[in-house]
């Protein structure tokens, strides 16, 4: 959760949910768990910027999976590669990921 300013998305809070397809290689959340964190984050004046997730043994490129669950146009998802230690963010145009740079600093964020 966080704020959107001039394209720039800035994380405010960060929510770790359970995965309620206990896989390693899929993910699904449960909608009212989602439906929770955005409404509590907008009591707060936040929005959702994005979504995050590991690729335990494959690359930070969004897999057939990202692409099939992807369903918030203009919302940042980002990928670390556990195999790579690498960390890439894609912005989901309701079609396609297109790679978004970022910058991650040492700021202290909120955790749930």
């Amino acid at each position: 959760m966080g704020t959107v300013k001039t394209r720039i998305r800035i994380v405010k809070s960060v929510e770790a949910v359970e995965n309620l397809a206990r896989s390693n290689c899929s993910y699904r959340i449960a909608p009212e768990e989602l439906y929770r964190i955005i409404t509590d984050g907008e009591d707060r004046g936040e929005s959702l910027v994005g979504f995050y997730h590991s690729h335990p043994s494959w690359g930070t490129e969004p897999s057939k999976l990202d692409l099939e669950l992807a369903s918030f146009p203009e919302i940042s998802y980002l990928i670390y590669s556990v195999k790579d230690r690498k960390l890439e963010s894609y912005i989901w145009t309701d079609e396609r990921f297109k790679k978004e740079r970022i910058t991650v600093s040492k700021r202290k964020t909120t955790s749930r």
